[in-house]
């Protein structure tokens, strides 16, 4: 009788702990999903964010051009104006009363020559008249044009939305940071025996130990898309020349679209390595530094010695060196050697793949 009240009580323990259990795994895999969505909007607002100031760059390189050359304009229209005020006058002053006087008067033939010079003032006074109406009126033309086009350009820089994409990043940030927080308090919570399994389900395959160096700086995910090739021994060889091990994990990005710092640093090298192709290495200091490889031919925005922050667009997905399509290869280096970058980056907050 006492067995099996033991039985039934070790059974209802046993289902207790499966119930307990299963709920946690329930928590933990909707806090990576929630995490996953917040990481997707802060990369959809870091990119129209990107897009915003480009355009907010190029429409004020636009009204700038067209400012100096409305300023421009008025400058020369003002200068056509005060010819031919000055014209006007001399005209005024060369065909006065004491003028008419002289070309009306029946005096002598000695006084033929001082009309006929008199004339041909006039004549030629009237002529230079008519160009400088013509120019004055071309000019003040392009002038009131240029106000137009001036006018019109302030208000495309009033139109882009630079402050809302701004605050829109910021929100979506404030949700990253809130979904990080959340779980890693499901992680603090849940018992040592199960939170390597539940927040963390992926193993470190590298020798080299992941001391935590760094946890506390922002990190972000470098690339949105699902993990398309583990890191670790290749048992297929998707293109000749490649190694047997692979040091780094692919993230199915379309082609051209944004790959990101994970974390603050300083650009170590950008340029073309071998089966990588285009390739961005970046240290971040304290012995990490992280790694971008097949990057699309003239889409490497970063050069070297420059410093970078988290969640910076620094490329663009392409497909070059040893690469079978359009994906980010990223590594993760401690001290040189290239680790797991899923659960190195999974203890900093940040999933790695959709």
């Amino acid at each position: 009788m006492r067995q099996t009240a033991a039985a039934a009580r070790a059974a209802a323990d046993r289902a207790q702990a499966e119930h307990v259990s299963a709920r946690r795994a329930a928590a933990v895999a909707a806090a990576q999903s929630r995490l996953r969505a917040a990481e997707t909007g802060l990369a959809a607002a870091k990119l129209a964010g990107a897009s915003a100031q480009a355009d907010y760059t190029a429409a004020v390189s636009r009204a700038d051009l067209v400012h100096a050359l409305r300023e421009r304009a008025g400058v020369t229209a003002d200068a056509s104006r005060r010819v031919l005020a000055t014209l006007v006058r001399g005209l005024m002053q060369q065909s006065g009363n004491s003028t008419l006087d002289v070309l009306l008067d029946d005096r002598a033939d000695q006084d033929l020559l001082f009309q006929l010079g008199t004339l041909d003032t006039l004549s030629r006074l009237t002529a230079n008249l008519d160009d400088v109406r013509s120019r004055v009126a071309a000019d003040v033309s392009r002038q009131q044009v240029l106000e137009k086009q001036d006018a019109a350009a302030q208000a495309v820089i009033a139109a882009v939305p630079v402050s809302a994409t701004r605050a829109a990043v910021a929100a979506a940030q404030d949700d990253v940071d809130a979904a990080s927080a959340a779980l890693a308090d499901l992680g603090r919570s849940v018992p040592a025996t199960t939170a390597a399994s539940e927040v963390q389900p992926f193993p470190v395959t590298s020798t080299v130990a992941d001391t935590g160096r760094l946890s506390e700086q922002g990190w972000t995910a470098p690339a949105i898309g699902r993990i398309t090739d583990a890191f670790g021994p290749r048992l297929v060889h998707p293109v000749a020349g490649v190694g047997d091990f692979h040091r780094g994990t692919d993230i199915g990005a379309g082609c051209d679209a944004a790959i990101y710092a994970a974390a603050d640093g300083v650009v170590e090298s950008a340029g073309v390595l071998g089966t990588y192709g285009n390739w961005i290495l970046i240290d971040h200091g304290s012995g990490i530094a992280t790694g971008y490889a097949h990057i699309a031919p003239g889409e490497t925005l970063v050069s070297v010695g420059e410093r970078v922050v988290a969640g910076q667009v620094i490329a663009g997905v392409g497909s070059t060196g040893a690469s079978t399509g359009c994906h980010l290869h990223f590594e993760v280096r401690i001290d040189g050697t290239a680790v797991d970058a899923v659960p190195f980056l999974a203890r900093r907050g940040v999933i790695l793949g959709t």
